[in-house]
Formats: structure tokens, C-alpha cells, sequence
């Protein structure tokens, strides 16, 4: 069976059909329409009004830390949980087949891609993809990248089609990391110049790799030679401007800016989700288009799902939900009182309807007892 592209946009698309969930796997060779040679990703209207940024770009912030352990996989459906391993074998496969240089095949990433947006679970599955602990390496930090940037582009408003090149896009980029010898990559401490000048080739190996797909495919290895290149020319390899970037890899770039810094490396240890959402505001304002930096603030929130936080009435919580429209008014389950007390029956409560609660910080897990 020959599955096109245009099958998972069109009416011809089998909703329901998940092989590769059940381990049936795919012999589907997809076929890009021809129109995918020049397209590039275009924009949305902008869901943010230049008051509403402003007001997130000027939020009074302190450093704070959270829980790192506090996740339960047993949230989360076992829907949820096979599609992130299935995501995670495809990344382990497209690996195997870098490091051996074989061909890449894009059609089982995009079947999967389809159906986790068909089914509506972008935002669950990127939740239950940052909250699993550490141990896949660079399989596990391209599908935390690509479920960051689908939220990214959701929120941006792209349709069906424009999400799977970005999510193909995102699951691809980092490939020729698998070029790079695994003794820099695993080495721990602080990398010698020569070693990060090796690190910091591999968008040029990625896009190298990615060209070898075929000409219908010089978008991606476009797209995956950018994600480093920054708004302000400060970026690499070529230094390109805002105006020569796609906006793919923008969306790509700060995900893996911020997945970079929440995550354990062998060279330096992770900072909590807060701290580096506090970094990208305080030091990348210029560094993206500020619709790309503006939805990436709406869609990944100063209290991110599962962080603890201690309310100005001295009880203790963590954020069950975020808002759109108050970000920094989320949904709490309150665990402890005011005097400290663990709550027998947990109550959820929108500081968005309780004007006078508001969250004074996160807490890491010595203060929660």
C-alpha cells in the first residue's frame, strides 16, 4: 500500500487506523505532493495583543525550584503512553539508521505524528514526555522537541498539514548529533573549545543527512541547518537575520533552547522549568520573532503543569491546569493548608475566580513537608 501526504490531510485518511501502535508496524514509502518542493511554513494570525506581551515580557520574577520526581505515569492513558513509545522506538531507529547510514524513512514518523493530532493528545503527551525521567538521551530530547513545538504550533493556529511538517521537522533536526563521537557528547564537565566546535556542527550534519532524502525534501534540511540561527545574527552557522529564517525552525530553535535546559546533560546539570522560562525572557527576547516568543510563553506557562507552589495564604498546591488568559492564575489542587496540614480530601481551586489567592513562588520538595 503507497500512503500519500495529501492522505493524512484529505478525506482518504482511515481515522482509526494505529499499526503502528499495535506493533503491526507500516511498509507505507510516502509520497510528498509536489507542492511541498518550495512550500515553507507560513504564519497565523497572532493570538496575543502587544498589551498582553508586554505584560508577560515585565513580570516581577524570582528564581524558584520544584519537584523533580513528583510525576505518576499512571495519569495518563494508555493511549498516551504507547504513543510516546512508539515516538521514542522511531527516534531509536532513525538513530540506528544515522549511525549505519542507511536511508531515512520519514513515513512511519509522520503516521504517528497524524494520529496523535487526530486524536487530540498533543498536550497530554507532551506533559507525560517531559515528566519522564531521563534515559533515552537524544531519542527522548527530539520527541520532547517535537511534542513542544506541535504545542507551539497549535497555539499558532497552523493547520493539519503544517503541523506535520513542523513536527517532522522537530523529530528530524537534531540527527546528526549522531555523527558527533560519543565521547564529547557523554563526556562530563565543562566541553574544551575543540569538542563544542564538534557539538555545534551538527545542524550542518543534520541538514546534510536530511538532503540526502531528496530534493522534495530540502525544506527540512533547510529547516534543521536553522534551528541554531537566531533572530539577532547571533546564531550559527551562517549568523542569519530574522527575515532569512523559517519560521519553523524558530519554533524549533526556542524549544530546544528551553528542552536543553530542563533536561540532565553529561556536561552540566538541568535547571527547574521556572528558571528557564525566566532565562528565555530575560535573554532571548531578541534572539526570536516575538510571535514565536509569544506563543512559546502562552503555551509553556511560568508554572508549568505538576509544579508545586505555595499560595499567599501559606498553603500548598500544584498546577493542575493553565490559562490562556491568565497564565499566572492557574488551576491548583491545594495539598497542604495554611498551617501546613495535608489535606485529607484535595480540592481544586482557579485562582482565577479567587482574586485575593495568589501563587508566591514554587518550592522544591524540602519545603513541601
Amino acid at each position: 500500500m503507497t500512503v500519500r501526504f495529501s492522505d493524512f490531510i484529505g478525506k482518504g485518511h482511515r481515522k482509526g487506523h494505529k499499526a503502528h501502535l499495535s506493533g503491526e508496524g507500516t511498509q507505507a514509502q510516502k509520497v510528498f505532493s509536489q507542492e511541498l518542493k518550495t512550500e515553507h511554513i507560513h504564519g497565523f494570525s497572532d493570538p496575543f495583543s502587544a498589551d498582553r506581551y508586554d505584560e508577560l515580557i515585565d513580570i516581577p520574577k524570582e528564581r524558584f525550584s520544584l519537584f523533580s520526581d513528583f510525576f505518576s505515569a499512571d495519569l495518563y492513558n494508555e493511549k498516551a503512553k504507547a504513543y510516546y513509545k512508539a515516538l521514542l522506538e522511531k527516534s531509536t531507529d532513525i538513530r540506528d539508521q544515522v549511525k549505519s547510514n542507511q536511508a531515512l524513512s520519514h513515513s512511519p514518523i509522520l503516521s504517528i505524528l497524524n494520529d496523535i493530532i487526530e486524536d487530540e493528545l498533543v498536550d497530554q503527551l507532551y506533559e507525560y514526555a517531559i515528566s519522564v525521567p531521563d534515559g533515552k538521551g537524544f531519542q527522548s530530547h527530539s520527541v520532547c522537541i517535537t511534542l513542544g513545538s506541535l504545542k507551539v504550533g497549535q497555539g499558532m493556529g497552523y493547520n493539519e498539514k503544517a503541523l506535520l511538517k513542523l513536527g517532522l521537522a522537530a523529530f528530524l533536526e537534531n540527527v546528526g548529533k549522531y555523527k558527533v563521537p560519543d565521547h564529547i557528547l557523554e563526556k562530563k564537565g565543562e566541553l574544551s573549545p575543540d569538542e563544542m566546535n564538534a557539538v555545534t556542527k551538527y545542524s550542518e550534519f543534520s541538514s546534510q543527512i536530511l538532503e540526502q532524502m531528496g530534493a522534495i525534501f530540502q525544506w527540512l534540511a533547510e529547516t534543521a541547518s536553522q534551528v541554531h540561527e537566531r533572530s539577532d545574527g547571533s546564531g550559527y552557522p551562517k549568523g542569519l537575520g530574522e527575515e532569512e529564517i523559517t519560521e519553523a525552525a524558530s519554533i524549533i530553535g526556542i524549544i530546544d533552547t528551553y528542552m536543553a535546559m530542563i533536561k540532565d546533560r553529561p556536561h552540566r546539570e538541568k535547571i527547574t522549568p521556572t528558571d528557564a522560562v525566566e532565562a528565555i525572557i530575560e535573554t532571548c527576547k531578541r534572539k526570536f520573532p516575538t510571535r514565536v516568543l509569544k506563543e512559546f510563553l502562552n503555551q509553556i506557562s511560568l508554572f508549568p503543569l505538576n509544579t508545586y507552589v505555595r499560595l499567599n495564604n501559606k498553603s500548598i498546591g500544584r498546577v493542575i491546569a493553565v490559562h490562556r488568559n491568565h497564565p499566572l492564575r492557574p488551576t491548583i489542587e491545594l495539598l497542604y493548608d495554611g498551617l501546613g496540614q495535608e489535606k485529607e480530601e484535595k480540592e481544586a481551586v482557579s485562582l482565577s475566580e479567587f482574586p485575593l489567592l495568589h501563587v508566591v513562588g514554587t518550592i522544591n520538595e524540602s519545603e513541601s513537608h
